[in-house]
């Protein structure tokens, strides 16, 4: 008599050869097991933002010991993450041994940029602006919840002091550019702050004084996509003694320019 051949139900065959039992990964039969946790993977990379996210404007290279301050990890660990992070150069060590940031960063925050599709307009129209009012011109996007980012910046010509850079970090506040976000941009828990009144047919401008700094006054108004969607906030900001004087004269330009911007989007 023949041999009889007992096949195993497919369902239980492996994707591949079988590693020997107990190394956790497969179990008798064929069976998968869970997949391993990767909660300690989602922690490390939480800890290397926190190591990157301890620069701040302004500071070009930080001690070990100031990085173990701002971000409250041990020294050991911040020198395993920076290690990890200088080999896809995030961060470039110093002869000092202090650490700066590293050119992938630049390199990020350029796709960043380029992803938007703004580069060829925004800057253009802010050089313009700056041109015309001699005051500082910015376009700012919504960062996260709380923040807000500059992606272009133009400086008057007789600049002594650069407040604000492509690339900074700043809290939404409640000067004009925060409210641009507070009216046009309102998170999904948060009721969004009512628009200001405006002539039909005119873009919507903001102009506070004072509301950030004592001495700083800010005309902002929003740029939309396509739908009404907010884009971002297009800032003219200056002293209050040089711009306050000039509010006037200067409101509609930032209006024409905001709304030149948002029919070269099709918003």
């Amino acid at each position: 008599m023949e041999p009889i051949l007992v096949r195993p139900e497919a369902s239980a065959l492996p994707d591949g050869p079988v590693p020997p039992s107990g190394n956790g990964t497969r179990a008798a039969r064929g069976r998968l097991l869970s997949p391993p946790s990767t909660a300690s993977g989602v922690a490390a990379v939480g800890r290397a933002m926190t190591v990157l996210s301890a620069f701040r404007p302004g500071d070009t290279a930080l001690p070990l010991r100031v990085l173990a301050a701002r971000t409250g990890l041990y020294k050991s660990t911040i020198l395993r993450l920076l290690a990890s992070l200088e080999k896809h150069c995030c961060v470039k060590r110093n002869a000092d041994g202090s650490w700066s940031p590293g050119p992938m960063l630049l390199h990020w925050g350029s796709l960043y940029t380029r992803s938007l599709g703004l580069e060829a307009l925004v800057p253009p129209v802010l050089d313009s602006l700056t041109e015309a009012t001699g005051q500082g011109a910015t376009f700012w996007v919504r960062a996260d919840e709380e923040r807000r980012v500059c992606l272009y910046r133009a400086a008057p010509p007789r600049t002594l002091r650069v407040a604000v850079q492509a690339g900074d970090l700043m809290p939404l506040g409640g000067a004009a550019t925060g409210k641009v976000f507070a009216i046009w941009d309102a998170m999904p828990d948060e009721t969004a702050e009512a628009a200001p009144e405006s002539a039909p047919g005119t873009h919507p401008v903001i102009v506070t004084q004072g509301s950030r700094e004592l001495d700083a006054a800010a005309i902002s108004a929003p740029v939309f996509l396509p739908g009404g969607r907010l884009c971002g906030a297009l800032t003219l900001s200056g002293s209050s003694e040089r711009l306050w004087p000039e509010v006037e004269r200067v409101r509609p330009l930032v209006a024409e320019a905001a709304a030149g911007l948002t029919r070269a989007l099709a918003g």
